[in-house]
């Protein structure tokens, strides 16, 4: 159970920690809020409950049982009333068996699909399923019917369904025209945020039909069956929800990862991506480990987070992609640019994992994103394959000649820092950092602490949790601390950036709030080397 405080900037002196921050223009001060939460640092219980600090330092014999406790790690040790959801989420994945045709194991299906902590629906106006993350037709028809039914009793409505809950599960329902997308939760995710979700859901479909395709065959049959034109995608459906259901903070700050390099090889390779550019080229892009290294894209014409979101699950996770080898040539709509039509990709993987000697081309079988360099070429042509392909040879020959490609190798195998190595001695965890200029984002290893699947997702609703405190509707919050049996954890939102970090329960306000600010004080020198300025433009 959480025990929620938050302090909205303030005057008052009594019971607050202040901090000042960084950068003037950033908030001024970072005011943390004051928590009455048993913690096993003495000098912290005289404080919640007197109001005043004592004088006197913790003493060894505490600094010593703090040391020990902070060795243990909550998110990989589960209580029991964590059992239930680590053997739920151990099995989320798992594909529902086939319905038998005498129906011997239905209910034995209806209690699998019940146990799933997550689901997602489509379906059309008129009730026709569509898709299900979870289950056949025999098993979510009774589920397609209630939900339908549920929204048509709202359609007259003046202001239409959009949620509800039912025992501990939160539905979130999205109409898109002829589409209703609903989304099923049992994690901490707020309707805000699993609307996102389904916006990416919608966007997905989008890359494959594209609107006006997909309105014309609503409007001349509202019946229309859509599961025949979205045949073959469904494993881009499904890894794409499986993403959000995992825990992706790319959905979840809605901004993208980049690859950290130095700012003079990063200039390289930008200058190489843009003197090798093709004449029909619109958007050329380099991803390595599953990050961003360099963009070139027409002046007024930025990629929108959402359609780099679906090019990288396309990419990393569909199975057609992956097993077609060395290179691809790929029809797709990028709705966040334009829904109305289809573009053409030309995508070319390289493996990364020897080091020196030259790049080579990827064979069928992926040996895993982070140790793949992936080429990405979009065109308006669609018969520009051998151009772009052309344009490939080039680029790659010159990444390999000027140093650029081995840059590029060597920054993937380094991988992320992890949070010491950012803040020596820090309290901290993990943490996520937003540029809300740049909408990129940056973060620590997962190890040693959130590596296995499940502390993953434990951290993820934690930050779901800070998240949703700072954006919900009519929130003014600058600061918001969480205080929690597993974690201590800060929000911090600024015009310029938002700040989520993750603590040891037994770390005291003062360290997480100090570490919270070397942070941001890492960021900005390296700035230039998380993120993409600018990039290269046309």
């Amino acid at each position: 159970m959480y025990i929620l405080e938050v302090l909205e900037m303030s005057s008052e002196p009594n019971l607050q920690v202040p901090l000042t921050a960084p950068d003037p223009d950033a908030g001024a001060l970072l005011t943390l809020a004051t928590f009455y939460a048993t913690t096993l640092d003495a000098r912290g219980d005289v404080e919640s409950l007197l109001g005043q600090v004592s004088a006197d330092p913790v003493s060894p014999a505490w600094r010593m049982l703090n040391a020990q406790l902070d060795n243990s790690n909550p998110f990989e040790n589960s209580s029991l009333e964590d059992e239930k959801f680590d053997v739920e989420f151990h099995h989320e994945f798992d594909e529902l068996e086939e319905f038998r045709s005498d129906g011997s194991n239905e209910e034995f299906l209806v209690n699998q699909f019940k146990s799933k902590l997550k689901h997602f629906l489509i379906l059309s106006s008129a009730g026709k399923p569509i898709w299900s993350r979870h289950g056949d037709d025999q098993v979510i028809s009774n589920y397609i019917g209630i939900i339908q039914t549920i929204i048509s009793f709202y359609q007259g409505a003046s202001d239409g369904l959009k949620g509800f809950t039912a025992a501990d599960s939160r539905f979130v329902v999205m109409s898109k025209g002829p589409l209703n997308l609903v989304a099923i939760s049992r994690l901490q995710e707020s309707d805000a945020q699993l609307r996102t979700q389904l916006e990416a859901l919608y966007m997905q479909i989008l890359s494959t039909l594209t609107l006006p395709n997909m309105q014309r065959m609503f409007s001349s049959r509202p019946s229309t069956d859509l599961r025949r034109p979205l045949q073959g995608t469904e494993i881009l459906l499904s890894a794409l929800v499986d993403g959000f259901t995992r825990g992706s903070p790319s959905t979840l700050l809605s901004a993208l990862e980049c690859l950290k390099l130095r700012k003079s090889h990063r200039q390289l390779v930008n200058d190489t991506l843009s003197k090798s550019r093709s004449q029909s080229l619109l958007y050329g892009l380099i991803v390595a480990g599953g990050r961003l290294v360099s963009v070139v894209r027409p002046k007024k014409h930025s990629l929108h987070p959402g359609d780099l979101q679906l090019i990288f699950n396309m990419l990393f996770e569909a199975d057609s992609v992956k097993t077609g080898g060395g290179e691809n040539w790929i029809p797709l709509c990028l709705p966040g640019f334009n829904n109305t039509g289809y573009l053409y990709m030309y995508v070319s993987f390289l493996s990364v994992s020897g080091s020196g000697g030259k790049a080579t081309e990827r064979p069928g079988a992926s040996t895993g994103k982070e140790n793949e360099v992936a080429i990405l070429l979009i065109s308006a042509n669609k018969e520009g394959f051998f151009e772009l392909r052309q344009m490939r040879d080039e680029l790659v020959e010159q990444l390999e000649k000027n140093g650029s490609m081995e840059a590029i190798k060597a920054a993937v195998r380094k991988g992320r820092p992890s949070s010491s190595d950012i803040v020596p001695g820090t309290v901290l965890r993990h943490f996520l950092y937003k540029s809300r200029s740049n909408v990129q984002f940056t973060m620590p290893s997962l190890g040693p602490h959130f590596s296995t699947l499940i502390a993953k997702r434990k951290l993820m609703s934690l930050y779901h949790v800070l998240h949703d405190s700072v954006h919900m509707k009519n929130a003014h919050l600058k600061v918001h601390h969480c205080v929690s049996r597993d974690a201590i954890s800060l929000a911090w939102v600024t015009p310029l950036f938002e700040l989520y970090c993750v603590a040891s329960p037994h770390a005291t306000r003062d360290a997480l709030a100090q570490s919270a600010n070397k942070i941001v004080q890492w960021v900005r020198r390296e700035e230039e080397r998380v993120f993409i300025i600018g990039g290269a433009v046309f």
